[in-house]
């Protein structure tokens, strides 16, 4: 009897177990919603749900899923995506539908949580900036060959090309080291970022990218020195966690074509989740060949911009060879390849881990705008390209979320980056070939701290230590034989060369009322550079120079912004900001023929200091019911010691020889100010559910000051129109790109405007219509086809060196692994 109850005691023991174990596997099924979309029924990851004081925020993961149990059965949830309309629901009601919601898709969203103004998630219409944001969906319908491309394709920032691998981003007029890239929080902008044409940009994988926001305007009291004219925030993928003791397996397989440099692009992304693990790991390999440009032509123009030349190196000899195909820019391919793993780790629901490894390389990417220049009917180069460009970073962000007396959450991120820049080149039937290598070494720290302070006061707070060292090597390398030799001056001091920033920042937001936000922020910037030449580099340069420079700048800037929302859907926004930018080595120590070809040199100025900006904008924003919404935010910029390229002397003379030409002396110089206005528009209207219409248009004017002349940097007005059309399982668009002219007489006296690469009317206007297809075959595979350019037209966008691409018929196919 005793054994028979115990056996009966062990039963119900057992089976009271199991009702446990089926009640809470159930209840915690019952914390997990899923988000689908009405026209794919494909899940929809990051959306953002809050309650009705947005005090609680999750965001939906990969499988489109996310958690209630830190919600309440009387909370009233909004979840906001930028491709789908708004949709409110109860906590109860999401329970009665089975835990599934679905969403409309919607062009226009003004809801959006954004990241970059405060470091910190904020709704789009609670911000005072000017901001833009380029999602994954967006990212995915533009399919770029590069992050520059996706800049571009966009239609809100403009981009300057002097190679194929390359993109130079201008935002307002400003561009290289007057903006400022972020990638995941660490600043990319270091010691050698020059003033005139950058593509580090390209080194950023648009495969793993999340989301770009960009900020238009000053963004130096978050980021510091170079974000004058903007910041332009890429954001990888991040991994998923399981959410239980189950392991998540995911991933992504993208295939790329396009026939206009007959370029290819594979890419493979995969992640593993536990409960507190979760590992995502990609790699993406380009291959891209010599860019065909369009053929339908201005006979005005004549052969510009054809590649009717080029030069081979046969039996030891350079040779000129003519081009069976003009239209084929030879020389101009090159190939990537890039790697990026995040791996998580959250123990618990209010601290978590992430580390950030990346790294991008190519091989050596042809200076394209340089080789194809003549002197008459000879080439002015026989080599002339980027070595291998490198990039490595690795990062570890800790974030701990708590109710603490100083803060409710704590980001802190350290990073370090290794940058390679390799610059080689050779004048035609010369035997020395010059190599300049450069080598960076940046090591980033902040901390950034978030407190609701009551239920209407919010400050974010700071501070930043940045710390780059820079190691430059010059040599002549004899292409008969072989020898090489150490008489090239290297492009910056070949001793010494570091940087060091230290800043604090402190931001404040007043919701007044519930139609009025003040906003205000300042920020304390200490910046020291310290520079030195060998003995032997002094030497070999033949011409004074110091062979010592040391800096030390303070800066203090501040921000002031207004968000006025008076209800039926109006959104007035107003800032005045301050931006700042401490010289780098690149201004105060190189040494640069770049500029050669119009026998200009460019030498050291150890005696700059920072160029300051002062901006005010305007935005005011309609959105009328959830069709139409338009908007427009007008500009006023004042740049003060602006960095100017200026004539000099040495020992009373203006020109010096320098690598066998006699060149004109010149050197950055604090002796101007500038004006920069314009307005940037934008137009989203739903004409049906299935019908989608957008355009934007930017334009921008600069003079300098002291003589109204044309400030350098500033593109013609240009702009996108759009008109989408989504049912079920299709999305198809048409859409047309077009800059407006851009004469000489408003090209800047500087010559980085490059009027050496435009017509003898400058650059002309010019427009592309365009389509794609994308078919949605599955919920796991969609095939995406498109046609660039259909006309065919041969353009170049203003101060590039190289010709856009001519009609492009692309393919990219898309498949998910669950």
């Amino acid at each position: 009897m005793i054994k028979q109850h115990k056996i009966a005691v062990t039963c119900k023991a057992l089976i009271l177990l199991g009702f446990i174990i089926v009640f809470n596997s159930s209840n915690l099924l019952s914390q997990t919603v899923t988000i689908v979309s009405k026209s794919t029924s494909e899940p929809v990851e990051n959306c953002y749900v809050y309650n009705n004081d947005s005090s609680k925020v999750v965001i939906s993961n990969s499988k489109g899923e996310f958690r209630i149990d830190n919600f309440s059965d009387s909370d009233i949830l909004t979840i906001s995506h930028v491709s789908y309309y708004n949709k409110s629901v109860s906590v109860l009601e999401i329970k009665g539908k089975k835990n599934k919601i679905v969403l409309d898709e919607n062009l226009i969203n003004l809801k959006e949580f954004v990241l970059i103004e405060n470091k910190k998630a904020e709704l789009l219409k609670r911000t005072y900036n000017k901001i833009d944001i380029i999602e994954t969906k967006e990212i995915r319908d533009i399919s770029p060959q590069s992050s520059a491309d996706l800049l571009r394709g966009s239609g809100k920032v403009f981009v300057q090309q002097s190679q194929l691998g390359g993109g130079s981003p201008v935002i307002r007029g400003f561009e290289s080291n007057r903006l400022l890239i972020v990638i995941d929080g660490v600043r990319m902008n270091n010691a050698i970022y020059r003033a005139g044409h950058l593509q580090n940009v390209i080194t950023i994988d648009p495969e793993m990218l999340e989301r770009v926001e960009v900020l238009h305007g000053p963004g130096s009291i978050m980021y510091g020195s170079d974000a004058m004219g903007g910041v332009m925030h890429f954001f990888t993928k991040n991994p998923q966690l399981s959410g239980n003791d189950t392991t998540l397996v995911n991933g992504d397989l993208s295939l790329r074509y396009g026939s206009a440099a007959n370029d290819y692009m594979q890419s493979f992304r995969i992640n593993v989740g536990t409960k507190k693990f979760a590992l995502l790991s990609g790699v993406t390999a380009k291959s891209i060949g010599d860019l065909r440009q369009g053929s339908v032509r201005d006979e005005k123009y004549g052969d510009w911009g054809k590649r009717l030349y080029y030069v081979e190196r046969i039996n030891n000899i350079d040779s000129v060879i003519t081009n069976p195909d003009p239209l084929v820019q030879k020389q101009s391919g090159y190939k990537q390849f890039d790697l990026f793993t995040k791996l998580l780790y959250k123990p618990c629901e209010k601290y978590s881990v992430l580390v950030n490894a990346q790294y991008s390389n190519t091989t050596d990417v042809p200076r394209y705008d340089r080789l194809n220049t003549f002197d008459g009917n000879i080439p002015k180069y026989a080599e002339w390209y980027y070595g291998p460009q490198k990039r490595a970073l690795i990062s570890v962000k800790q974030t701990l979320t708590n109710n603490y007396l100083l803060f409710d959450e704590m980001d802190v991120t350290m990073a370090y980056q290794n940058i390679s820049e390799d610059r080689i080149n050779r004048r035609f039937r010369k035997s020395k070939k010059r190599h300049q290598e450069e080598t960076v070494n940046q090591y980033t720290f902040n901390t950034d701290f978030y407190k609701q302070v009551t239920a209407k006061n919010k400050i974010n707070y700071g501070i930043e230590f940045i710390y780059n060292t820079v190691n430059s090597n010059a040599y002549h390398e004899n292409v008969k034989t072989g020898e090489i030799t150490k008489t090239a001056i290297s492009r910056y001091p070949d001793k010494l060369n570091n940087m060091f920033h230290a800043a604090a920042y402190l931001s404040h937001k007043w919701d007044i009322c519930d139609k009025f936000i003040f906003s205000q922020s300042l920020r304390y910037n200490y910046v020291t550079l310290n520079s030195e030449y060998t003995p032997e580099m002094l030497q070999l340069a033949d011409f004074p120079i110091t062979g010592v420079i040391s800096q030390k700048n303070q800066t203090v800037n501040g921000a002031l912004g207004f968000v006025y929302l008076p209800g039926r859907d109006w959104r007035l926004k107003a800032n005045v900001s301050t931006g700042f930018r401490a010289p780098n080595v690149d201004d105060v120590g190189k040494i640069n023929d770049s500029n050669s070809d119009d026998k200009l040199l460019i030498i050291p100025n150890p005696d700059l200091k920072p160029e300051q900006v002062a901006n005010a904008e305007l935005t005011v924003e309609k959105t009328i019911g959830h069709a139409f919404n338009f908007g427009v935010t007008g500009f006023y910029t004042k740049l003060f010691d602006a960095f100017v390229l200026q004539n000099t002397t040495i020992n009373g003379s203006d020109s010096i020889m320098y690598e066998g030409v006699m060149s004109h002396i010149q050197f950055m110089s604090n002796t101007q100010s500038a004006t920069l206005y314009g307005f940037e528009a934008f137009v989203l209207a739903n004409i049906t559910p299935s019908l989608h219409f957008s355009s934007f248009m930017t334009y921008t004017k600069g003079t300098i000051d002291k003589d109204k002349s044309p400030l350098d940097h500033i593109p013609p007005m240009f702009g996108k129109t759009s008109l989408k059309y989504i049912h079920n399982y299709i999305t198809a668009e048409v859409y047309a790109v077009y800059n407006f002219a851009k004469p000489l007489n408003e090209y800047s006296a500087s010559g980085e405007d490059n009027p050496v690469y435009a017509t003898e009317d400058g650059t002309p206007a010019w427009f592309t219509l365009n389509a794609k297809v994308d078919f949605r075959i599955s919920k796991n595979l969609n095939v995406l086809f498109g046609v660039e350019n259909i006309l065919d037209k041969h353009y170049r966008y203003f101060a590039s060196g190289i010709s856009a691409p001519g009609r492009n018929i692309f393919a990219t196919l898309r498949a998910k692994i669950n």
